[in-house]
C-alpha cells in the first residue's frame, strides 16, 4: 500500500492566499451594500410624509391672518386650484398684508415650498418671527430668506438682496433662482442656531446665529437696533407683501 503525500508549494500556497483575499473584499462589499441600504430605508423612515404638516390645503385660508394687523382684509390673498397667491398692490396704496401661516409658534423646524414670482417682483420669507404688538415689522424679530425675479427687479443687482439671500446680511453662494413665472423649489432648516436656505437643491445659505461671525454682522447692520433680532426661540413664519404679485404652494412645515 503506498502512502500519498500532499505537499504544498509555493505557486499553490500562493494562489490561495489570493483567493482568500479575494473572499474578503466580496465580503466587504457586501457588507456596505447591505449597510447603505439600512441607511437609506432609516432616511426614508426620517422623510416619512406623515413628520409633514400640509400648511396649505390649496383651498381655504382659514387659520391664516395678518402680521400686526389681525383685522386686515386680506383679500389680495386669493387660493385656488392648490395655488395660494397674492395679487399686486394697487398703485399709491400703501397696505401691508404680511402673511402669518403657521397658527402656533415654532422653534426648530423645516419649511419646504414651492413659489413663482412675476416679472420685476420682490418678496420673501420671514421666520422665527414674534407676533408682539410692540414689533410692528415681521424684520423686528425674524429673518427674511429673499425671493426676487433677480434679472428683472433693480434688488437683483445688490449682493444680498437677491433670490436665495439671508435678506441685507449673507449672499447665496450661486444664483440658481428660475425665471419671473417659473416654479422654484425652496426650504428653510432651523435646528437651534444652525440654518440653512435652500434654493432649488442648493444650500444656498448657512450660518450660525450667536456666534462671533454672526453678531460682528448684525452689529454692522440696521438690524441692530432690535435686539431681539434673531434671537426668538418659537417664532412664526410668514409670506412677505412687498407690493408683487407672486404665488406659493405645497407650503409643508416638519418640527424638528
Amino acid at each position: 500500500m503506498h502512502t500519498h503525500h500532499f505537499r504544498l508549494t509555493n505557486s499553490t500556497l500562493i494562489n490561495l492566499m489570493r483567493i482568500f483575499a479575494i473572499l474578503l473584499v466580496l465580503t466587504s462589499i457586501l457588507l456596505l451594500f447591505i449597510g447603505c441600504g439600512s441607511a437609506q430605508d432609516s432616511s426614508s423612515k426620517d422623510s416619512n410624509d406623515s413628520d409633514w404638516i400640509n400648511l396649505f390645503d390649496g383651498s381655504d385660508l382659514s387659520g391664516y391672518r395678518i402680521f400686526a394687523f389681525p383685522d386686515a382684509n386680506s383679500d389680495r390673498w386669493t387660493a385656488e386650484d392648490g395655488v395660494l397667491s397674492l395679487a399686486a398692490r394697487a398703485e399709491g396704496s400703501k397696505s401691508k398684508l404680511d402673511l402669518i401661516i403657521t397658527t402656533e409658534s415654532i422653534g426648530d423646524f423645516e419649511f419646504s415650498f414651492e413659489w413663482k414670482m412675476s416679472p420685476g417682483g420682490n418678496g420673501g420669507i420671514f421666520y422665527m418671527v414674534k407676533d408682539d404688538p410692540q414689533y410692528t415689522k415681521p424684520w423686528h424679530t425674524g429673518l427674511e430668506m429673499q425671493l426676487l425675479d433677480n434679472g428683472g427687479h433693480v434688488e437683483g443687482k445688490i449682493k444680498t438682496h437677491r433670490s436665495g439671500d439671508l435678506y441685507d446680511l449673507i449672499e447665496s453662494n450661486k444664483d440658481t433662482t428660475l425665471p419671473a413665472g417659473e416654479w422654484n423649489q425652496s426650504r428653510i432648516v432651523r435646528r437651534g442656531n444652525e440654518v440653512e436656505q435652500w434654493m432649488n437643491g442648493n444650500l444656498a445659505v448657512s450660518f450660525t446665529i450667536g456666534s462671533s461671525e454672526w453678531n460682528a454682522l448684525i452689529s454692522k447692520s440696521k438690524y441692530a437696533e432690535w435686539p431681539e433680532y434673531g434671537k426668538v426661540d418659537q417664532g412664526h413664519l410668514i409670506l412677505q407683501d412687498h407690493g408683487d404679485q407672486i404665488s406659493f404652494r405645497n407650503l409643508k412645515l416638519k418640527e424638528l
